[in-house]
């Protein structure tokens, strides 16, 4: 008989003698762990009195208020000290900006987790409205008068639409309302989406009531066809409307730079529209300029990675309106550049050899940018900077030891720094324009933590896969915490491009290492901060850098005395869904479970922008579809598996954990599966998960290896 049809038996059998009256939803409380979980994880939240705040600074710069275990403080610059702010008798509490128009209710939902409804946006006026009926934009004059109708040709039938974003923008361009009123409100532009190529895909909703419905998406896979993106300017002078020639009279194909078109803004004088643009694999990228009044459009700056992908941040336009700060990649680290909007390249503003983050102020009265970037003791720590707006004098103002949170003062004179460590929780300071420290705000108050021994986080540092690349991990104790005894370990994963496997913000406990457990998280080359030649080697090779260098901070962990190897186990979401899956398929030898939620199982199943950005197309390159797909490793599974999926997932389709399952059964494996019904792209319910980790890594392990065992073995009985 199958050893795991044998441990089935056995476990069945235990169950029934230990825990018999128990019903199924409640085999966790006679689980090994749970009363200590249950006596400490309530406590957890409210140990740490948090020293960090959001200041609130007056537009004088003299004070800035902030909000402290619910109470409400102002810090007064000139006493460097903070008063309780009370309200005088019958004076309501100081009003946040003024209230706009209330919209009127979106509707028209596009997409089963909520996002992509009809667009609906007041005009510079603050009483006239632009908004979508049934994917055409209308306009409803602020005084009342009838609503006029702007748009035509669009409709569900007709499969274009205006003003609400097709499934590949919404989700990969985080496009919302795509609709946008010229600053003197005389101009509407938005963007036109024609779906008639896309495949339809469709998600069955509803499924737990008596009939179900059904979501139909246009919804693009790799390789298909995409939507195609116009951008549009309707005149109120002249009643007429005008499409941006986005793609400079070529017409919309694979190499033209307008394949994909997002994210437009008026300038300042409205003389101009600007959007940005790429080819559709993304490898050039366009801020480009359209006149509104012809439709013409030309490139401002371009950035090419022509043999990865190109990307690039938003620019940030200074108070001319013609001048702007653009983030770029060029010298493979983010950098920041000073253009004008002919396209000239005023100032190189940074020339560094690690990532800039963002622009946090620009103070052109002293001729000054302040911004944060990587650049602390390691690429997890964010520092603010300092910098002249011709690109000299580039300062450093913050404590590289530490991570920070910054908020200037309105007059560039001082700023609010909040500074922490996994290790050190927030401490607040008033700082004034050359970080010289004036006072401490705010300190974390962590009597509570100690009083419940709990222990703080501990970093590492490993080697990664390429044998060259410092990677770190982080490690969460239970308060019992002995060195002296072994414990198994939970990795949480995620692990996508560009993501930020660690931060250096204090790590609060983790509630589930108090069942017992370590709780693990490991840093990756597809991990943001170490600049592009690192992030490149991700490219085609989705499933197996990351993967690799998983393996590798699992390896490093375990030369710990108090790690139990034999005892590791992994969980994601979404992209941690399918890192979790092909870690325990691809290194069998150090990962011995994993729940695998909501997991992209082959990207050819996902949708165009993101698959073909890091893996090409799939006629192209079909090798690297194939090493990123888990189905490619299912001969590999000898550990435990769990999938999760909700049914009403229209991110990562039902169809991704279907296809793994079929394949998992075709050859021959166990695994296990649970199923969120009419839930989305979530993850299962972490009750059960422990239930499953608790079973699998220390019930079975117990029962049957007495060299992994402190206590008594408990023999399997003979199964006929």
């Amino acid at each position: 008989m199958d050893d795991r049809i044998k441990r089935a038996l056995t476990l069945a059998a235990l169950a029934f003698a230990v825990a018999a009256p128990a019903a199924a939803q409640s085999r966790i409380k006679s689980m090994p762990g749970y009363e200590q979980w249950a006596e400490v994880s309530p406590k957890i939240a409210s140990s740490v009195k948090s020293g960090a705040i959001t200041p609130s600074w007056a537009a004088d710069s003299v004070s800035f208020d902030y909000t402290l275990e619910g109470v409400r403080w102002r810090f007064d610059l000139s006493t460097l000290k903070a008063a309780r702010v009370v309200d005088a008798p019958g004076e309501p509490a100081p009003a946040g900006p003024a209230a706009q128009p209330a919209a009127a209710a979106p509707g028209g939902l596009v997409l089963a987790r909520g996002r992509g409804r009809e667009a609906d946006v007041i005009a510079p006026d603050g009483k006239s409205r632009a908004f979508s009926r049934d994917y055409n934009i209308w306009y409803q004059p602020g005084d009342g008068g009838a609503e006029r109708q702007i748009s035509f040709d669009g409709g569900a039938k007709q499969r274009i639409r205006h003003g609400v974003g097709s499934y590949v923008y919404l989700e990969e361009f985080s496009v919302s309302q795509p609709v946008w009123w010229s600053p003197d409100g005389g101009k509407l532009a938005w963007m036109r989406y024609d779906e008639g190529k896309v495949d339809d895909y469709f998600l069955q909703l509803d499924q737990t009531r008596t009939q179900s419905t059904v979501l139909t998406q246009a919804y693009p896979h790799p390789g298909a066809h995409n939507p195609v993106a116009d951008l549009m300017v309707f005149d109120f002078a002249t009643g007429q409307t005008r499409r941006m020639d986005v793609r400079e009279g070529l017409p919309f194909s694979n190499n033209v730079i307008g394949h994909y078109v997002w994210n437009a803004q008026w300038t300042n004088d409205g003389e101009a529209i600007l959007m940005r643009r790429a080819d559709r694999l993304q490898k050039h990228l366009d801020l480009a300029a359209c006149d509104p009044e012809t439709g013409a459009c030309l490139s401002v700056v371009r950035e090419s990675r022509p043999a990865t992908w190109a990307q690039a941040a938003a620019p940030r336009f200074l108070d001319d309106g013609q001048r702007f700060i653009w983030t770029s990649e060029r010298n493979d680290f983010r950098n920041l550049y000073l253009y004008d909007l002919s396209g000239k390249l005023l100032a190189t503003l940074t020339q560094h050899r690690f990532d800039v983050v963002d622009v946090v102020k620009v103070d052109e009265v002293a001729g000054l940018v302040w911004y944060t970037a990587r650049s602390g003791d390691t690429p997890m720590k964010v520092q603010l900077h300092r910098v002249t707006l011709d690109g000299r004098n580039d300062t450093r103002l913050t404590d590289p030891r530490l991570n920070h949170r910054v908020e200037p003062a309105p007059d560039g004179k001082h700023f609010v720094d909040i500074e922490q460590a996994h290790d050190a929780p927030p401490v607040t300071r008033l700082r004034d324009l050359n970080g010289k420290l004036l006072a401490t705000v705010a300190a974390s108050d962590l009597s509570g933590f100690d009083a419940l021994g709990l222990e703080k986080a501990a970093q590492f540092s490993f080697t990664a896969a390429d044998g060259q690349t410092q990677l770190h991990g982080m490690m969460q104790f239970p308060s019992d915490f002995d060195p002296s005894k072994t414990y198994p370990v939970l990795l949480n994963v995620y692990g996508g491009p560009s993501s930020n496997g660690l931060n250096e913000t204090f790590a609060t406990p983790s509630a589930l290492a108090e069942y017992g457990f370590i709780i693990l998280r490991l840093d990756a080359r597809t991990n943001a901060g170490r600049g592009r030649k690192v992030l490149d080697q991700a490219y085609q090779q989705l499933g197996i850098v990351e993967i690799d260098d998983f393996a590798a901070g699992i390896r490093a962990v375990s030369e710990r005395s108090y790690i139990d190897a034999s005892r590791i186990g992994v969980y994601g979401t979404s992209y941690g869904g399918s890192v979790a899956a092909l870690l325990l398929m691809r290194y069998p030898e150090l990962v011995q479970a994993a729940v695998a939620n909501s997991p992209v199982t082959d990207y050819r199943l996902y949708d165009t922008a993101y698959s073909e950005r890091f893996l090409g197309m799939p006629d192209q390159s079909p090798a690297a579809y194939d090493r990123s797909a888990v189905m490619t490793y299912v001969e590999g599974l000898k550990g435990d598996l769990m999938i999760y999926y909700g049914t009403s997932d229209d991110n990562v389709h039902p169809k991704n954990s279907l296809q793994l399952i079929r394949a998992l059964q075709t050859a021959g494996k166990s695994f296990e599966v649970q199923v969120g019904p009419d839930r989305g792209h979530t993850g299962m319910d972490q009750t059960r998960m422990m239930e499953f980790f608790i079973e699998r890594l220390i019930l079975d392990r117990d029962r049957y290896d007495p060299s992994l065992t402190n206590g008594q073995v408990q023999t399997p009985p003979v199964v006929q």
